[in-house]
């Protein structure tokens, strides 16, 4: 009697055991609204400002001619490139072209790890972000004891 009762109860665990497995996919969960808006897009620089020194409140654009073709994509996988376009930029306005990128959800920022010209890191916080704009500001530290608050916007 033992044995037929051990035999079901290890022929119920089995069948249960089984279901649960047949239950669980392994899909992954799908991204945060951000990533999906922010993702496999080219988005085109638009303008990059910083404030004026001399009107407060107000900005001044210092993005150049050469951008007007300049493109960045934040790929699925996880790696951002700027594609810059037929007109050359001096690489001083615009010095990191590739690398990795992440998007922190807590602070509303996307972080970028740069390879070339070296590794550097930045965090772009995150003003707007809809399915045509993206608009970040950063604190743009070439020479650290002049750092400079810049905003880019870019659509698509």
């Amino acid at each position: 009697m033992k044995k037929q009762n051990l035999v079901k109860n290890f022929f119920a665990f089995i069948a249960t055991g089984t279901i649960l497995i047949a239950c669980n996919t392994s899909d992954p969960a799908p991204l945060p609204e951000e990533l999906q808006k922010l993702i496999q897009n080219d988005w085109k620089i638009v303008d990059i400002t910083t404030p004026k020194k001399a009107a407060p409140g107000g900005d001044s654009s210092i993005r150049l001619a050469c951008m007007d073709d300049d493109l960045i994509l934040f790929g699925a996988n996880g790696v951002y490139e700027l594609r810059d376009g037929t007109a050359k930029c001096d690489s001083a306005t615009f010095y990191y072209s590739n690398g990795y990128w992440g998007y922190k959800l807590d602070t509303d920022s996307i972080q970028l790890a740069t390879l070339t010209p070296a590794s550097k890191y930045f965090a772009w916080k995150v003003l707007t972000l809809n399915d045509s704009v993206l608009k970040v500001t950063y604190m743009d530290s070439i020479n650290p004891a002049n750092k400079i608050l810049k905003t880019i916007s870019f659509k698509k």
